[in-house]
């Protein structure tokens, strides 16, 4: 079935006005039509003080049931959500202000007890006129990794457009029990709790993730989806087998085959959803199915349905064609027409597209290592290492460094705390991949750095090894040319 998002069910009047179901969070239950009721009571609060149509509104959320009503209200009382974690760094939360315009923030006043978001000014200055903004609903704000945050533009009927199509995807029906330990100010994990919600459905979700909040609540409760990226579902492996039949949903990175493997092994019954989007494109682009027993590989699957992709010819890089694209970054014209060009958006992503239709993805741009001139993707080298026996989990970055330019470093993770050598790891990689692409610099250490989406992080990796941070033990090794 394909959606338009024109003809879609609209995403906020679902959520609105569904019958049962509700949340789970860290102060219990709430069930959703007092979910509703809170966002009818702060919507009346916003339009008392003012608020203009698709006028932004910041958010401070933190894995709590009010978050929902905060963004219900908002976009109820004719506004735009601005959903941002309620412990983001001032100077974050300061760059969201000055880049929304925004004049209030509705915010919970308690977090130690139930409590209806409140609107607070923040500013006298009426925000610009923003045609962007017709039809919007949210600003989801990237992560920033790569330099300052950006403001995604996502319109209300392409929101709910995507969310028809994702629930076909991942085959969610009847009243859905999740788990989302994800926040709401990634795309992830706003259509992984909006869906389950829309359906009547129970979504458990937290303020801070551990593996044993959810492993508690797979095992006694009759879970059908679990939404996680790559990084929780490594922390969960071990332990009892337990066999619910859910689908684990996941993205953010690949989900490698060792990966996989060790899932089936916790959950054979199982169902993985390898997810790859972006925030731009309106997310979930790709989809990868896995089960215990079936042929499997490291692709990112196949594209959805009315998703088109192609590379360039000359760079190799993914770019994606799809009618549930953002509208254009918020006050950022030049940047929306560079990535954005005769409806491609460009990823930033190198890929390889199979014959069969899969594609594989082969690094980011802006992550590739020149090294003495020979250009080496960090995921490439992570694939090899993943596979040795005593590693747990492995992150390479590129490195100033003056004799090659750029030299690999690699941070081991290792499984027991008798790691191997670094030359027993260069031994073992020799006949694996080509010499240039075996690290320079291996570093030890407990967990790998991650980002504020829960992915590993390469900009901090580097970044401790510049700074030589006393966290991380590092020996140097010099390859043969």
């Amino acid at each position: 079935m394909n959606i338009h998002p024109a003809e879609a069910k609209d995403f906020h009047s679902a959520l609105m006005t569904t019958n049962g179901g509700g949340i789970w969070d860290d102060l219990g239950w709430l069930c959703m039509a007092d979910i509703q009721q809170v966002a009818r009571d702060a919507s009346k609060a916003l339009k008392k003080l003012g608020l203009c149509s698709n006028e932004p509104v910041l958010i401070p959320v933190g894995g709590r049931a009010e978050d929902i009503s905060a963004i219900l209200a908002v976009i109820d009382a004719g506004g735009v959500a601005v959903p941002f974690h309620r412990k983001s760094h001032r100077d974050t939360r300061s760059n969201l202000e000055s880049s929304s315009s925004a004049r209030f923030v509705l915010s919970t006043p308690n977090h130690e007890k139930r409590s209806t978001p409140s609107p607070i000014r923040i500013s006298q200055t009426l925000p610009p006129k923003r045609p962007l903004l017709d039809g919007a609903a949210m600003i989801t704000y990237t992560s920033g990794s790569t330099g300052k945050p950006k403001g995604v533009v996502l319109s209300r009927n392409k929101i709910s457009a995507k969310l028809d199509t994702i629930c076909e995807a991942i085959e969610m029906v009847g009243s859905p029990v999740a788990v989302v330990p994800l926040q709401l100010q990634f795309s992830f994990g706003q259509w992984a709790t909006f869906l389950p919600l829309m359906m009547g459905g129970t979504v458990h979700i937290t303020a801070r993730f551990s593996a044993d909040w959810a492993n508690q609540i797979v095992r006694n409760q009759p879970i059908t989806h679990f939404a996680a990226v790559p990084t929780m579902l490594r922390l969960m492996v071990e332990g009892e087998r337990v066999n619910r039949h859910m689908r684990i949903l996941t993205g953010g990175e690949a989900v490698s085959s060792k990966l996989s493997s060790a899932i089936f092994e916790r959950w054979p019954n199982a169902t993985i959803n390898g997810i790859y989007g972006l925030t731009e494109t309106g997310t979930c682009d790709l989809f990868r199915f896995d089960r215990l027993g079936l042929p499997s590989d490291d692709s990112l699957g196949y594209p959805a349905k009315q998703i088109k992709v192609i590379t360039d010819p000359i760079t190799s890089e993914l770019l994606i064609q799809s009618p549930y694209a953002m509208l254009g970054y918020l006050d950022m014209p030049e940047l929306t027409n560079e990535i954005m060009s005769d409806g491609w958006i460009r990823t930033g992503d190198i890929a390889a597209i199979n014959k069969d239709g899969t594609v594989t993805l082969r690094g980011r741009i802006k992550d590739l290592i020149n090294r003495g001139g020979n250009k080496v993707a960090p995921i490439e080298v992570e694939s090899v290492f993943a596979d040795h026996p005593a590693i747990s989990a492995v992150l390479v970055t590129g490195v100033p460094d003056p004799r090659f330019g750029e030299a690999i470093h690699m941070l081991v993770v290792p499984k027991d705390a008798e790691a191997p050598s670094k030359q027993a790891l260069i031994d073992w990689a020799k006949d694996r991949t080509d010499r240039f692409k075996l690290p320079d610099a291996v570093h030890y250490g407990e967990m790998l750095p991650l980002g504020p989406t829960g992915k590993a992080d390469r900009t901090a990796l580097r970044c401790s090894i510049l700074v030589k941070s006393t966290t991380i033990f590092e020996s140097s090794l010099e390859n043969e040319n």
